[in-house]
């Protein structure tokens, strides 16, 4: 991996860190950015964003989990979209999925496609 790409994937990551700062108040080791090739980025981050997901799934209510999400989609967008943007350096499609949402490993996936 060249430099250049290095401290492109970094600016994205320390974005993404910074998402789920602000939701979760969890750490750097939770979010990883891989560049896949040159329009499409994948950002894993581990666990759920938000507290309340996380007291649902240990209740038994992965339903909800994923209305919620459809509520928080919107609000992430209107709040982070702008400076992703910014970050990414070009407009973007993106696509978002919840995985493994009963077990310990459950993540979330984000995938950039920067060919809009």
């Amino acid at each position: 991996m060249s430099e250049a790409d290095f401290e492109y994937q970094e600016k994205i990551r320390r974005l993404a860190v910074k998402i789920v700062k602000h939701y979760r108040g969890k750490g750097p080791e939770n979010v990883k950015v891989k560049l896949d090739n040159e329009s499409q980025i994948t950002i894993e981050i581990k666990g759920i964003l938000s507290s309340l997901s996380e007291i649902l799934l240990k209740e038994g209510a992965a339903d909800l989990v994923t209305e919620y999400w459809k509520v928080l989609k919107p609000y992430l967008e209107r709040g982070f979209m702008e400076e992703m943007i910014e970050t990414v350096g070009c407009r973007f499609s993106y696509s978002w999925r919840l995985c493994d949402l009963n077990h310990e490993g459950r993540s979330v996936i984000i995938q950039l496609n920067k060919s809009v």
